[in-house]
């Protein structure tokens, strides 16, 4: 048995099943849920979010839950919220032995759990692991390199690395789980952020200040966590963190943008058919904090704003106005 099975037909399970594609390992599957939108990415494809770039030949398109079976590694790529229904749905079929990888980077809301954990309770005992870093997809499909964090036992990362690394893929392992998990899901929350300087034109400097404090806040939270603070220094860290603040194709970073700018919330999550994660993740990071004492005080002001209605000024006024403090406090 050997098929690399990719689940999600969002932007970034597309990529990622053009990523299998063109390194040429093992055949590649990608399997949606939505039987109609599957039809029509077979059919055209393309994808409607990225319709000047088209899917690869050989990646075989499918609705076919039983297609799994066949498949010795899986890479989720189902936005976290829904994760949990998705994996109970596909739990028959799955290999017992297949390997998964998370693809998502978020919290679960009310049970505060990193995707591999969710899996895990649906999925039962099988090796788990999670590749993050900066990837917007449409850079992905278009051919162009990128370098990502992969994470997981050895057999995991063995197997991640056999079927994805090429010449425009480059994976580095390690084995901090949750510090990969909590830097792709952390980062999209201080994006929010970053958009909302963005928006406001608070200028560079602040901007800066907002994204290295952000930095600190998430690798605050990951150390309370039992994840390692290099994890942070690195591709899951700093490197997505710059890559989605920066970003024009940072759906975070557009939400924070367009709340600065007037829009609610709920009014620019419903108007994309993207998934800003950092919308539901900034409120599960405020709760784990205080689960475990520390302060995230950008990402507290981030749920306000998107949560809360907060004016973005006065969320701002709120960080700025706090005590000095020593910078590795």
């Amino acid at each position: 048995m050997s098929l690399t099975a990719i689940i999600g037909t969002g932007t970034w399970g597309a990529a990622a099943a053009t990523l299998a594609v063109r390194a040429g390992k093992a055949p590649v599957v990608l399997v949606g849920r939505d039987r109609e939108r599957v039809a029509v990415l077979a059919a055209s494809r393309r994808h409607a979010q990225m319709p000047d770039l088209p899917l690869p030949a050989e990646l075989v398109i499918s609705a076919d839950p039983g297609v799994l079976a066949a498949a010795d590694l899986v890479l989720w790529a189902v936005p976290t919220q829904f994760t949990r229904d998705q994996a109970r749905h596909l739990r028959p079929h799955l290999a017992p032995d297949a390997v998964v990888v998370s693809l998502a980077k978020g919290l679960e809301q009310g049970s505060l759990l990193r995707v591999s954990e969710i899996l895990a309770a649906e999925l039962g005992p099988r090796a788990y692991g999670s590749i993050s870093g900066p990837s917007h997809a449409i850079e992905v499909m278009a051919g162009l390199p990128v370098a990502l964090a992969m994470a997981g036992d050895e057999t995991c990362c063995a197997l991640a690395s056999a079927r994805l690394h090429s010449s425009r893929c480059r994976l580095y392992t390690t084995g901090d789980l949750a510090g990969v998990e909590l830097g792709g899901a952390l980062k999209n929350v201080i994006a929010v952020a970053a958009g909302i300087c963005d928006g406001l034109r608070l200028g560079d400097n602040t901007k800066a200040a907002v994204i290295t404090r952000g930095l600190a806040e998430m690798r605050r939270l990951g150390r309370a966590l039992g994840a390692q603070d290099s994890t942070f220094a690195g591709m899951a860290g700093i490197g997505d963190l710059l890559a989605t603040c920066y970003s024009p194709h940072g759906r975070n970073r557009a939400l924070g943008m367009a709340v600065a700018l007037g829009e609610s919330a709920a009014e620019h999550l419903a108007r994309h058919r993207t998934v800003a994660e950092g919308a539901w993740t900034c409120r599960a990071a405020v709760e784990l904090a205080a689960r475990v004492h520390i302060e995230l005080p950008i990402a507290s002001q981030v749920a306000s704003v998107l949560w809360a209605a907060t004016p973005v000024r006065t969320a701002m006024e709120n960080l700025l106005s706090r005590a000095p403090k020593e910078e590795n406090a």
